[in-house]
């Protein structure tokens, strides 16, 4: 066999393994983890900025965007959006000074 045939099987195996992990990390993730981690992400940014803020100053929501799984919102002093991914990843993190109504 010809050295492009191995090099495409070890592309292909990659592949699956990575398919395999992420199949994995989805199946398993927990959401209440995802927006405990966020909560505390805010608080520790606050603090740092020296405001006081809370963990139950955030609120998840689902949203309606196909790759965004949850959107927290942290309405505090500061008001932060995170956007959440499919598997748990930050997407967009949001900075606003007013609160919009909806």
């Amino acid at each position: 066999m010809s050295s492009i045939w191995y090099g495409f099987g070890v592309c292909v195996l990659i592949g699956l393994v990575l398919m395999v992990r992420l199949g994995f990390q989805t199946a398993y993730l927990d959401e209440s983890a995802v927006i405990d981690h966020y909560a505390e992400r805010y608080v520790f940014t606050m603090h740092d900025k020296g405001i006081d803020a809370s963990v139950s100053d955030c609120v998840a929501v689902q949203d309606e965007s196909f790759w965004i799984r949850l959107r927290i919102e942290c309405n505090g002093a500061k008001i932060e959006v995170y956007k959440i991914g499919l598997w748990g990843q930050l997407i967009i993190e949001n900075s606003q000074i007013f609160r919009k109504d909806i």
